[in-house]
C-alpha cells in the first residue's frame, strides 16, 4: 500500500477505467479534453486521444474493444474505438452526465445524468439512447450487480440509492441511507453494494434485499470506493 512515481496525464484526471486485459489503464483529463492510455506494466503515458468536451465518467466494454466516455459540457457520451483511438458519433444523453457502467453481458450502457436525474440506456451495438429511467434527484453515480440483474443509482439530492431492474429497465423503492450518497461498488460476490457518503461513512446494502446495513465510519468527504477482488478477475464481468 505504498505509492508510486506520479504518472503525467492530461489537465485535471477525473475517471479511470482497466482494460480487461490488464495491460492498459485509461484516463479522463476533463480540462484537456482528452483521454489518456497508460500503459500498466510500465506505467507509462501513451499519447492521448481526443474525447469530446469536459470528459469525466468512463467505462470499457467487456471484450476490451470499446470504451464509453461521458462528456460532461455537452450532454453527450463519446464512444472510442481502442484499437485505433478514434471517436465515434457523439450519442445525445441526459442534461450533466457524469458516471455510467456496461452490463456484464456488454449489450447495454447506462450513464447517469445528474440535473435530468435520470438513466440512460444505450444500445452498444446501434450506440442508440433509449427511453431515460427516472432515478432520484441529483443521480450521481452507479454499478451493476454481477449477475447483471439490477444496478444500484446514488442521488446526493435524495440521499438514497435507486435500484433498478435491468430485465425492464423500471427502478424500484429507493433505499434510504445517510446524507450524501456519492460512490458506489458492489463486492464481487454480487451480495453487498457499498455506498460512500459525502459525509463520511459507507453504507452497506443488502441486494437480497435492498436493505442497509450499520454505517461504517469513513474519512472526511468520502466520495468514491471499490472493492478490491479477493480472487483474479474474470475479463467478461470487468467494468469501471
Amino acid at each position: 500500500n505504498t505509492p508510486g512515481a506520479p504518472i503525467r496525464v492530461g489537465s485535471s484526471p477525473e475517471g479511470i477505467a482497466i482494460a480487461p486485459n490488464g495491460k492498459t489503464a485509461y484516463v479522463t483529463n476533463t480540462f484537456s479534453n482528452t483521454l489518456t492510455p497508460i500503459n500498466i506494466p510500465t506505467n507509462t503515458a501513451q499519447p492521448s486521444i481526443p474525447a469530446g468536451s469536459e470528459p469525466t465518467g468512463i467505462a470499457i466494454t467487456p471484450n476490451g474493444e470499446t470504451a464509453y466516455v461521458v462528456d460532461l459540457g455537452t450532454s453527450n457520451v463519446m464512444p472510442i474505438d481502442l484499437a485505433t483511438g478514434v471517436a465515434g458519433t457523439a450519442i445525445t444523453v441526459g442534461t450533466d452526465p457524469q458516471n455510467l457502467a456496461i452490463s456484464p453481458d456488454g449489450v447495454t450502457v447506462y450513464v447517469v445524468n445528474v440535473l435530468s436525474s435520470n438513466v440512460t440506456p444505450i444500445d452498444v451495438a446501434t450506440n442508440i439512447a433509449a427511453t431515460p429511467i427516472p432515478v432520484g434527484t441529483h443521480a450521481v453515480d452507479i454499478a451493476i450487480t454481477p449477475n447483471g440483474a439490477t444496478a444500484y443509482v446514488t442521488a446526493v439530492g435524495m440521499d438514497n440509492v435507486t435500484p433498478i431492474n435491468l430485465a425492464t429497465n423500471t427502478p424500484g423503492t429507493p433505499i434510504a441511507i445517510l446524507d450524501g450518497a456519492d460512490g458506489i461498488t458492489i463486492a464481487p460476490d454480487g451480495k453487498t453494494a457499498y455506498v460512500a457518503s459525502f459525509n463520511s461513512f459507507v453504507t452497506p446494502i443488502d441486494t437480497a434485499t435492498n436493505t442497509p446495513g450499520t454505517p461504517i465510519t469513513a474519512g472526511s468527504e468520502t466520495a468514491g470506493i471499490v472493492v478490491a477482488p479477493d480472487q483474479a478477475p474474470v475479463a467478461s464481468l470487468d467494468r469501471k
